[in-house]
Order: C-alpha cells, then structure tokens, then sequence
C-alpha cells in the first residue's frame, strides 16, 4: 500500500482536493468544486467527502487529511469563525465532521498559512528560513513560516492585518479582487472584471495601469509593517492578482525602498508562486507530516 496524505484547499470561491505523497508530490487533483453553488456549509463538506472517495485509488493508505480554509479559525482549529469570505462554513464543526467520515488525523489552518507552507517547503520559498507568504485574491491572506512551522499566534490568527486600517478603508478594500475592481471604477468610472483589468494593462490601458499601481502601493505599504516587524528573506505572492505583480512593482518598491534598512535591500526578495493553485493544497497536507 502507498501512503498518502490529503491536502485540501477551500476557498472563498472555489475547493480542490489532491492526492499528496510525503515528498510533496501531487499524485492527483480533483476538479473544482464551484462554493457558490451551495447554500449549506453541510451540503459542500459531504461532496468534498465523496471527493476524496473517489480520487483515493485502491491501493492507496490515507494517513491523514490536511485542510486550508479562510479565517478566523477557532484557537483549537477545528472550526471556522466569523469569516467574512465564507458564510456558509461559519462556526461549522468542520473537523468533527470529518473525523466522523476517516479513521486518520485531521488538520485544520488558514488558507493562507497553508499556501505559504507549501511554498516554503517545496516550492518559491524552498530552503528559506524566515518566509512570509500574501494570498491576493477574494481577500488579503497573510502568513508567516519560520524554520518550516507556522507562526499561528495565541489565537491562531497572527499576520492576519487585512481588515486593518489603510486610510480611511481597510488593506483588503485594495488587496483583493474586488479592490482592484474598485480602483479601476475610480479611475475610469467603468466596471470591470479582475481579468477584464489585467488585459487592459496587457494592452497599455493607463486607467487599468492606474489601478494596478493603487494596489502595488497598498502591498507595498503592508509590506513595510511585514518587514520591520518580522524581517523574512522572502515574500511570496499567490492567488489570482499575483499574475498582476509586474502592474504592482513599481508602485509597490517605491513606497517599500524607502522604508527598508540597508541589508534588507540586498537581500529581500518578492517572488511569484511557483507551485500555483497546488500550494495550499500541499501546504495542507504537510499539516499531517508536521504532526507526525
């Protein structure tokens, strides 16, 4: 028998499941469950069940089943709390309900902690000992690797600054899908989609590129807190507005360079995801290794 381990990334908007070996090797992922489609938090948790049923092979042994979800998680991580991003998983006894369903451990973290453990571990950030991990996308998600553990916090929400004062908004009124969104229609007075966006400033559009630069400032801004209160060598960007980092950089470096003490300008880095949509999805399995 093979021993393998589950990783699952549930999202605000989306949820995979994948079929992760001890090396981090994704053997399989499922396709998209659509969150939005489902009115019940009961009714998503049981079809993500049966997924995991039907990608596990018959000679496959499940050892445990890690789970990224949007926060805040409870102190225990075994439920979600008041998330603003999934509602209808709040307060949900998530990991009960599966420990009713599989005779393994189960693991419960962030959305974001998870992305960033996956990276840390096998991809972007891989031999790095103090990275830092922004998920931009339906929100701001923010986590924090130190020599490979996850810096939860007493309450198991440490890092999580998004709804944080940025001006009079909060750092995820800019840093999420629908703060691009907004940024655009305050300078074009248009509505766009995010997509919509990025093609404009493909093609050189300086109202799209206006509201990239509006973003980069804001990463940047968060960035100066990131780095004088915890220093990583390294922050990695995932999530669906990281393929806009190249709209974001200028803005972004000239609020952050200013800011940055002289050794960290040698050696900070702002890199991409690498390992994509399978980040979380392995981060969450090395939940199971971690506990091991």
């Amino acid at each position: 028998m093979m021993l393998v381990r589950i990783g699952i990334d549930i999202g605000g908007t989306k949820v995979r499941v994948g079929v992760v070996e001890s090396d981090g090797n994704v053997l399989r992922l499922s396709p998209k469950l659509d969150v939005t489609k489902y009115s019940k938090g009961e009714m998503l948790i049981d079809d993500i069940i049966q997924m995991i049923h039907d990608i596990l092979l018959p000679n496959e042994e499940l050892v445990g089943i890690g789970i990224g979800s949007p926060g805040p998680l409870d102190a225990e991580r075994r439920r979600v709390l008041d998330t603003p991003n999934l509602t209808i998983l709040q307060h949900y006894p998530l990991v009960e309900h599966f420990e009713k369903q599989f005779n393994c451990p189960i693991k419960l973290n962030n959305d974001a902690n998870v992305f960033a453990l996956g990276e840390a571990n096998y991809g972007a950030a891989k031999g790095h000992r103090f990275v830092y991990g922004i998920t931009l996308g339906t929100g701001f998600g923010n986590a924090f690797i130190w020599d490979g553990q996850i810096l939860d916090g007493s309450t198991g929400t440490a890092t999580e600054f998004g709804n944080a004062p940025y001006g009079e908004y909060e750092f995820e009124d800019f840093l999420s899908g629908r703060g691009l969104e907004r940024c655009y229609t305050h300078f074009s007075g248009k509505k766009a989609t995010g997509p919509e966006i990025y093609e404009l400033a493909s093609a050189g559009d300086e109202l799209a590129l206006s509201a990239w630069s509006e973003v980069g400032k804001a990463l940047g801004t968060a960035l100066i807190f990131i780095q004088k209160l915890l220093d990583p060598s390294i922050v990695v960007v995932g999530g669906s507005l990281a393929a806009g980092m190249k709209f974001m950089e200028p803005a972004l470096w000239d609020v952050l360079l200013p800011r940055q003490w002289e050794a960290q300008k040698k050696s900070f880095k702002i890199v991409q995801s690498i390992l994509g949509d399978s980040a979380p999805i392995v981060g969450a399995a090395a939940l199971i290794s971690l506990s091991d």
